[in-house]
């Protein structure tokens, strides 16, 4: 049978790895999202390129 003081000793150790692994992970996390956030507006841009490239008319009026 487990007495009180193993079974605190044991929630200790439980809370603690979880506040260890939650430092661990948090700050990846944020520059994961700032990763994601410039690859969008990288996309943008792209699709704005895109767009103008596939709009261009074939055949531009001469001045004659």
């Amino acid at each position: 049978m487990i007495d009180a003081s193993s079974e605190t000793y044991i929630l200790v150790a439980i809370f603690g790895t979880g506040i260890a692994l939650a430092g661990l992970i948090l700050p990846d996390l944020r520059s994961m999202k700032r990763d994601i956030a410039d690859l969008r507006e990288r996309m943008a841009r792209l699709e704005g390129l895109f767009e103008g490239f596939t709009r261009r008319d074939n055949n531009p009026d001469v001045a004659s």
